[in-house]
């Protein structure tokens, strides 16, 4: 079932989630139904003000649960990574801090609003650590592909399933990942096991994981419909058994290269092309052709003008200097396309970074910026005064 919704853009903060609406309709089923058209393009304009804040009062605000400690329906504490959306148009938020995902029907078109169901606690109130199948550790990423709801549990080093997404309070998973069951919390370097992934994707009946503790990303075939259920494919690294940060091919660190990561955090595929942020190495990765054998090389490389180097906002001539619309520093967790536009969440630059036409070359400079009045600004809360930093508004980004 498809339903035509407002394109929506949702840059998941620490303490809020700030949706960015565009005049330009787009078509889409779930997560994973994404396809190049023009209507699939979301007009953005750099610094554009957002339209909707979820999480807080207005676009003010800026404490946990609204400052007062104990979660409610409207607030959050520590929204991580992707938001999913679901095939009736219900949107999936990650709070992790609350250890629960909310669920909201539809996407909100007003400040303030009451999730409609919650997942990992019995209730709207509720916060508590757990590795059951109705538990979180730290939920980050839900990503909706199909009817399949899937959620990556950081702390537990697990990714849950549910065989249809959920819109009701504390449904149980029906299959777990990364652990042999629920219930369990162990890390593994092995095909089977996971060390704090980040963030999950899904397209074209492939599962991909980002399993950054362990500087890899597993790739699935399908999407597991079994506990515990053995990956395919590790990029990162030569082998199931061997998890160093750059491997250099032999099982030992080495330099930054178009097939190593130091910490792949992001994670996004439409089942042809895949894209990884390294956060460590102040890089984005992108395979023009989806994966098909371990270790596998990138074709294309953002935030460095090669595969080699990890400046932190590099100037272009080996040195680190200001922001600029080709550099970066520390993408996190967040990084999507619509099928036409990327976008990438530059973390330690308070930005989200949009390319209007999916990247061909090395460096490209990003067309918009949000969260920054111009590309060479970098702080937090800019006020829009140059490089100023204010307190939140609907402009700007932590």
């Amino acid at each position: 079932m498809k339903t035509r919704i407002v394109g929506v853009i949702a840059a998941s903060a620490m303490l809020a989630i700030a949706i960015f609406t565009s005049p330009a309709l787009t078509q889409a089923g779930d997560d994973s139904k994404v396809v190049s058209t023009p209507n699939a393009t979301i007009t953005l304009t750099t610094f554009q003000a957002a339209s909707v804040v979820i999480g807080q009062a207005d676009f003010s605000g800026g404490f946990p649960n609204q400052g007062m400690g104990n979660p409610a329906a409207d607030t959050v504490d520590g929204g991580l990574g992707s938001v999913g959306v679901g095939p009736t148009g219900a949107i999936y938020l990650s709070d992790y801090s609350n250890q629960r995902v909310l669920g909201f029907l539809a996407v909100p078109t007003s400040n303030d609003a009451d999730a409609d169901f919650v997942l990992g606690q019995p209730n709207l109130t509720s916060s508590g650590q757990g590795n059951a199948a109705n538990q979180f550790g730290g939920p980050q990423s839900p990503y909706v592909s199909g009817k399949v709801l899937l959620v990556d549990d950081f702390y537990d080093s697990r990714v849950l399933i549910w065989k249809k997404a959920p819109t009701s309070d504390q449904v149980k998973a029906n299959f777990v990942i990364g652990q042999a069951k629920f219930g369990t919390r162990n890390f593994a370097c092995t095909a089977k096991g996971m060390n704090a992934p980040e963030t999950i994707s899904a397209a074209g009946g492939k599962l991909v994981v980002a399993d950054s503790s362990n500087a890899r990303v597993l790739i699935y075939n399908k999407i597991p419909a079994k506990n515990g259920q053995k990956a395919n494919i590790v990029l990162g690294q030569n082998n199931f058994k061997t998890c160093v940060t750059l491997n250099s091919g032999t099982g030992t660190s080495g330099a930054p290269s178009d097939a190593n990561f130091s910490y792949p955090a992001g994670v996004w595929t439409d089942g042809t092309r895949l894209v990884v942020t390294d956060e460590d190495e102040n890089r984005v990765l992108i395979w023009n052709k989806f994966p098909k054998k371990n270790f596998q090389p990138a074709d294309i490389v953002l935030g460095q003008p090669d595969f080699t180097s990890n400046v932190v906002n590099k100037n272009g001539s080996g040195g680190s200097g200001l922001p600029s619309a080709k550099n970066m520093n520390m993408p996190y967790d967040g990084v999507f396309s619509n099928g036409t536009q990327l976008f990438v969440d530059d973390q330690m630059n308070n930005r989200i970074l949009v390319w209007n036409t999916f990247p061909t070359a090395n460096f490209t400079p990003a067309d918009v910026v949000l969260g920054q009045p111009n590309s060479t600004c970098g702080v937090e809360n800019n006020d829009g005064t140059r490089c100023t930093e204010g307190g939140p508004c609907a402009n700007n980004l932590s």
